[in-house]
Parts: structure tokens; sequence; C-alpha cells
């Protein structure tokens, strides 16, 4: 830049230029300009002197005077913009942390509990496990192609905490209700609450194997490493079936292997039908100090739990009896409300001896369906189920002596039973259920008692079709058949 500067230029210059704001360029041009401008430089020189410098010439002291309250007003606008930028940027946080409601998209934050009631009121009540928020509102969503279909969403910000970490809403439907959904997790289906542990394992299926990530989310959901100590992870994905091989830290006893190859079957199936192109589930552990491997196949598991993988990932209803079966979920003790409860009464180890009605007589219908029975079947092999009239002919049917009726005085509605058996044609399991239905239909009693015999391998199965809100007005009930 050429000197070519006026005295007016660069005297307007001079306050950016005191305060170091000017370019190198504009800089070289204005101490080029007042190396032969005596008035510029003296102006100069007067603007970068303390102020009590002594006897200025009126006309310089002036022109100084205004340039210096030029820079002050410069400086003064600087520094309301910036603390109105600062005041806006800060409501703009406070207002997005403590008053703006957001979804609360991360459904394990939250402890809830869903039910249906008339086919089209739902309830929802719970909790935030985050006690810093506060819930602000809860909205349904009516999916757009098929009404029958609820998501609920509970928003939640810092502002309500104080006041409102538990919520408690319910809703009329217009069309009879088929699902509902909290977030992406499914809570309640075609009449069964399904458990929030329930549904945020059945909310991990996965088609593939390979995908490593997926398989973790699978086993955070079910918490395997709280039961299981996995160390390393290997993956069989070149050939089918595909293989998935979990090396378990630490060293276990030959008086541990039974129960530990159990708990590893049970948790085995579950990771088969939460990965759909899975054959094999591979524990490799340390037993006396030996390596031993564990291998389970879907087919085993099919086998076992009665049931293809495919079938119980088609419905988390029978997902969440699956879990049951595995002893993955808690047994749950049922409650008496206006919903109505489920009594369930386990009884197990009974003698085959014990069991004398007409059930005995299914042998050879159990025996055929096994050998019959194909994996792509909807049915489960070793099952009969018959309806009876009356809860006489029913208990007659099975002939146990312990199991007593319920004597209400109503007469029930349904009475039905269900026995399973094995391969040999012996009885392993048999579930009576009676329903009723008070006077003023305010109030439905299901009630049913679970009986497993001496041939039964899964003990620790229990009944989970029951009413998931636990309110206040509960009446917990200890009455059994026995």
């Amino acid at each position: 830049m050429k000197n070519e500067l006026t005295c007016e230029v660069v005297q307007d210059l001079l306050p950016s230029y005191v305060d170091h704001l000017t370019s190198d360029v504009t800089n070289t041009a204005i101490v080029s300009h007042v190396k032969n401008c005596d008035d510029c430089r003296r102006i100069l020189a007067a603007m970068q002197a303390p102020e009590s410098l002594p006897e200025k010439d009126p006309a310089d002291a002036s022109t100084i005077d205004f340039l210096k309250k030029n820079r002050q007003k410069n400086r003064n606008r600087i520094l309301t913009s910036v603390l109105m930028v600062a005041l806006l940027l800060s409501g703009f946080w406070g207002w997005k942390v403590y008053i703006s409601p957001r979804s609360m998209t991360d459904t394990s934050m939250m402890n809830y509990s869903v039910t249906v009631t008339d086919s089209k009121k739902i309830q929802i009540n719970g909790s935030l496990t985050d006690h810093s928020l506060g819930v602000s509102g809860i909205n349904y969503t009516v999916d757009a192609d098929n009404p029958g279909i609820i998501t609920i969403n509970v928003r939640a910000n810092r502002l309500s905490a104080s006041k409102n970490n538990t919520f408690s809403n319910e809703t009329t439907e217009k069309h009879k209700i088929e699902k509902v959904y909290v977030n992406d997790w499914i809570a309640w289906e075609n009449g069964t609450a399904i458990q929030p542990k329930a549904a945020q394992i059945y909310n991990t299926i996965h088609p593939y194997v390979g995908s490593m990530s997926d398989n973790g989310k699978t086993l955070t959901a079910l918490g395997i490493n709280d039961v299981l100590p996995i160390a390393t992870h290997e993956l069989q994905t070149t050939d089918e079936p595909y293989g998935w091989t979990m090396n378990l830290d630490g060293s276990f006893k030959k008086s541990q292997q039974t129960e530990l190859e159990r708990t590893m079957k049970n948790y085995a199936m579950v990771i088969l039908v939460c990965t759909e192109n899975l054959g094999s589930v591979t524990f490799s552990y340390s037993l006396d100090g030996q390596k031993t491997d564990f291998t389970y196949t879907k087919e085993q598991g099919e086998e076992d739990f009665r049931g293809t993988c495919a079938y119980f990932r088609n419905s988390a209803t029978e997902f969440q009896a699956l879990l049951a079966k595995a002893g993955i979920l808690n047994t749950v003790y049922s409650s008496l409300s206006e919903g109505g409860y489920r009594l369930t009464e386990a009884i197990t180890k009974v003698a085959d001896a014990e069991i004398t009605g007409s059930v005995r007589d299914e042998k050879d219908t159990f025996i055929q369906q096994y050998k019959t029975y194909q994996p792509i079947n909807s049915w489960s092999p070793g099952s009969v189920y018959k309806s009876f009239s009356s809860e006489d002919e029913a208990l007659a049917y099975i002939g146990y002596d312990k199991l007593k009726p319920i004597k209400l005085p109503q007469t029930p509605e349904h009475v039905e039973v269900t026995a399973l058996g094995d391969r040999s044609g012996n009885i392993c399991y048999i579930s009576f259920l009676e329903s009723y239905s008070c006077e003023n239909a305010d109030l439905s009693v299901s009630a049913s008692a679970d009986i497993y015999t001496e041939h039964s391998t899964i003990s620790d199965y229990v009944d989970i079709d029951y009413p998931s809100n636990m309110d206040d007005s509960s009446i917990y009930t200890t009455e059994d058949y026995t």
C-alpha cells in the first residue's frame, strides 16, 4: 500500500492503531504518513502519552479528546455486544436444560408398568431413575397404518425434578388396542403385559451374529456378565451353521458343572433366539484345571424349550414366556385390583404315581407328536390342551389329590388343562386354569396351578400372564391350592 493516506484518514485510523486493531499493511502506511506529518505525529504522541501530560495545543487537545471518546464508545459497543450474546447463550442453555421438555428416548432410565382395560383404556405408571429429572408430560401416538398400535412417550425436564419424578397417566383410545410401546420397547401385547426387562432383551433381536456391537447389546440386556464371567469372544462366520464361543474367566469345580451348564443352556437359548442366523453357542471354561467346552445348538434348544427360535421371536409374549422358562425373569407374585389378578401356585417334584387321572392316557399322544414334529411346525410337540365345562371334571382329569377347588361362589366361565410330556410319554408339567367374572363385571379373576412332576427338567417356570399395574389399592393374596 503506497503512502497516499490523507490526514483525515490517518486520524480516523489512529484509535484503532493505538489499540493494535489495524493490519500490518495499514500500520506501515500510518507510520510512513506520521513520519512526514507533524500534525498527525503530534496527535499520535498525545494519544499514546499518559492522560496527565501538560500543555497541549488547544486544537490538538480537541481532536485528541474526540478521538479518545470515539475509541471509548467503540469499546463500550463491543462490551455491550459481548454481554448481550453471553446473556442470550446462557438464557438459551438454561431453557434447554431446565425448562424445555425432552423425550425420554432411553427407556432403560424409566421403571414403568402398562395396563389395558376394556380393550381401549391405557394406564401407565412409573418413575424416572434419574432423580435430577422430572416428568413434564406424556404423549400417546397412534400408528398411522394400524390404529390399534399405540406408542407412549414420556417427556422430562430438570425444572420438574423437585415436584414430579413419578408419573401416572391414562387415556382412552377410539380403536381396540393390540399393542402398546413405551418408546421402542413393547409394553403390552394382546392381553399380556410385557415386563421392561423382557422388552429390553426382546428389542435387541438382530439378524447377524457377525455384528459384535449388536451381540453386545443382547448380552448387556441379559446381564449375562453378572452370572457368567465372560472374558473374550470368538465368532465362526465362515461356514454355516455359524457359531459363537464365549471364553469364561476363572476356574470352576466339578461339583459346579451341572448347575453351571444348566445356566449356560438357558442363556444360550435366549441368545440363539435373539441372533437370527446363529446356529450354536459354546461356553469354553476351566473345570478343575482342564479346558472344557459346552456347546448348545439351535436344534437342542428348540427341542428342550418346545418351540422354534422363530416362534419365540415372532411374539413378545412368547419371548417373555421363554425368559421365564429359562429362569432369567424373576418370579412375580400377582395382585388383586380392579384389573383382576392371576394366582399362580407352583407345585414341584410331584411323583408320577400321584397323578392318577385320565391325563395319564395321553402318553401315546405325546410319543406320536414327537415322532411327527418338524422344526418348521408352528406347534410344540408333547402338549395336550383340553377345555372342561366344570372345575370337578378338570380335577378328575388330572387326578391329583392335593389340588383343591378354589371354591368361589361364582361358577367359572372357563376351565382348561394343559399337559406337557417328554419323548417317552412321561407327564412333565400340568397347568390348571379357571376364569371367573363377578356380577358387575368390574372384577375378573383368573386362578391357576402349575404342577411339575419328577420328570420335569424346567422346575423354575412361572406363569407370567399377570397384570403389571401394582397400585396402592392392590390386595395381595397368599391363597393356594394345597
